[in-house]
């Protein structure tokens, strides 16, 4: 809706002397088309407002402004085509100010953007860089198209110059750049750069669970499960949201380092503090490798009363069902597949921002484009009071 705001300020400042000086053209009662106008795009009706403005075009071929927002509107509306002839006709007139030739530049590349013409929209970006009016918006939309096209330096270099221009953070940005290019190097077999890659993006955001991830990753293929250790424990002292993404290395990590009783003393504290569905099963599983599957079942059966999840109730089931008689056992085990298919089949990861949701976990959400906004899906059920 801002945006939306943004791109009418230009119709409606002009409305006004246009309206008047048709007025005294034609001695008629200022017309009250733009207005009209406004209202659908207010009330989110682009296709009527297209049709205004069209007129208003017909009737005055040289209203810019109105111009300038109808090919707008065909861009929005997915009309590329419409909407780079208009800005590219607008362009070529020479009495055009220099306010409005900046627009239409900017209109331009906004819809080689769209149109996916990354190498013509990035030119025009660049030029915009020396108008101040429109530098931080330039600046915004270099960033995504470095992005899109993957070129990770470029868009960790441009990430000063945009906190500077807009007053929005970058830091969380920089450090997903970061652990981009640590991937590259990882991908050619360079691995002390892709260490200083993920120091580097911790610098930028110390919660930064990717980084703490990958370095996790890093050092128990080396074989140094200590040094896994120390990654995997800052997800979970500082973003704790990760957790269900680092219980199954941390389990390899201690079992590597002979520390099994540290590995059940974390888990207690981890439920007792998040009682979430994978720590549950997580312990329950650790419990039961090592005092037995009594101690697991005491424990399941006090959590999910007070606590209950999904993975909890899975498990406190599979463990009955090793326990019970096979004559007994059919309802367990259609409670149990049907566990399995909530788990198993339902989304696992969900966007902070959007709602997007999935099963796999992405960095940069898929529908919003949004950093770290995308987590995993607490698994907990609501329990009556």
């Amino acid at each position: 809706m801002l945006e939306l705001l943004w791109l009418l300020l230009p119709v409606a400042a002009a409305s006004g002397w246009w309206a008047a000086a048709r007025s005294l053209e034609r001695k008629e009662t200022p017309p009250n088309d733009v207005f009209r106008g406004l209202n659908y795009l207010l009330d989110e009706k682009p296709d009527r407002a297209i049709e205004v403005f069209g007129r208003m075009v017909e009737a005055d071929p040289d209203a810019v402004d109105i111009q300038l927002t109808l090919g707008s509107l065909f861009r929005r509306r997915g009309e590329v085509d419409r909407a780079l002839h208009i800005h590219s006709e607008l362009l070529r007139r020479a009495q055009l100010s220099a306010g409005q030739r900046g627009r239409a530049r900017l209109e331009l590349g906004e819809d080689y953007l769209r149109a996916g013409l990354f190498d013509r929209a990035e030119q025009l970006f660049t030029e915009l860089l020396e108008l101040p009016d429109y530098r931080s918006r330039a600046l915004v939309r270099l960033l995504s198209i470095y992005e899109q096209e993957r070129e990770w330096q470029r868009a960790l270099d441009a990430c000063d110059e945009v906190e500077r221009a807009t007053g929005t953070p970058m830091r969380i940005v920089a450090a997903h750049y970061c652990c981009e290019l640590a991937e590259e190097a990882v991908r050619a077999s360079d691995r002390a750069t892709a260490r200083s890659w993920l120091d580097r993006a911790l610098v930028h955001d110390e919660r930064c669970a990717r980084a703490a991830i990958l370095r996790g990753r890093l050092e128990l293929s080396d074989g140094n499960p200590a040094g896994a250790l120390d990654a995997y424990t800052r997800v979970v002292t500082r973003a704790p949201e990760y957790l269900p993404e680092v219980l199954g290395p941390l389990q390899r990590c201690y079992a590597q380092l002979h520390r099994q009783a540290d590995w059940v003393t974390l888990l207690r504290g981890l439920v007792n503090q998040y009682h979430v569905g994978s720590v549950t099963g997580a312990l329950a599983q650790a419990l039961r490798e090592r005092e037995g599957p009594e101690a697991a079942l005491v424990f399941l059966e006090a959590e999910v009363a007070q606590h209950p999840s999904t993975e909890g109730l899975r498990t406190l089931i599979d463990l009955r069902l090793a326990a019970e008689q096979p004559a007994r056992a059919g309802d367990l085990e259609l409670l149990l597949r049907i566990g399995r298919q909530v788990t198993d089949l339902g989304p696992r990861y969900r966007c902070d921002n959007c709602g997007f949701v999935g099963r796999t976990l992405h960095w940069s959400c898929p529908g919003c484009k949004r950093w770290n906004t995308v987590k995993p899906i607490p698994d907990r059920l609501r329990r009556n009071p």
